[in-house]
């Protein structure tokens, strides 16, 4: 699954490509993707299933449900490249207005949402470049997401508490020799 892709960012890794480049890599090896069936899926929320992880990237497939919805959330400080894959998704938008001078105090703010179809890439850069990702309520979706190095820990903020708190990656599942095994 994503053999070719995976080969080529091992040859030369995400953060030493342009955006642009990554943007046409991933979107010409989404033909690779075998199909929601092979995904696990869990009704009201979205599932993460680890494609491949070294040192340099890891990248995931995120089935959402109808409806399914992400906390906002920064990425750790890595680069994110989000495509979807089928179905759409509704990307909220937030800036954080703070220096995160104090742990477990953020203020954020809502910035715009969009939807994103098919095709669509998101890109995630920065330690203040938040964002919320949920499925439309009357469909499912699947995207792929490419980490510049592993996600382990991120934080997610509640913006009427004015907080935020770590929280660290989970797989639902793994990919071992292009078969999907849920971990247990």
């Amino acid at each position: 699954m994503f053999r070719q892709l995976i080969d080529e960012l091992r040859d030369r890794g995400p953060l030493s490509r342009a955006s642009s480049d990554i943007g046409t890599l991933l979107g010409q090896n989404a033909r690779q993707w075998p199909g929601r069936e092979t995904l696990l899926s869990r009704p009201g929320d979205y599932t993460r299933t680890r494609v491949y992880r070294d040192a340099n990237f890891e990248l995931l497939l995120l089935n959402w449900s109808a409806g399914a919805t992400s906390a906002i959330h920064d990425h750790g400080g890595q680069h994110c490249w989000m495509l979807v894959l089928d179905g759409a998704l509704v990307v909220d938008d937030y800036v954080r207005l703070d220096g995160g001078e104090v742990s477990g105090v953020a203020e954020v703010e809502s910035r715009e949402t969009r939807t994103l179809g098919p095709g669509a890439m998101d890109l995630r850069s920065g330690p203040f470049d938040l964002h919320r990702v949920g499925a439309t309520p009357q469909s499912q979706a699947v995207s792929l997401h490419l980490y510049a190095r592993p996600l382990q820990e991120f934080l997610v903020y509640d913006p009427p508490a004015r907080r935020c708190d770590r929280a660290y990656s989970v797989y639902d599942a793994i990919v071992l020799d292009d078969r999907v095994v849920v971990r247990a």
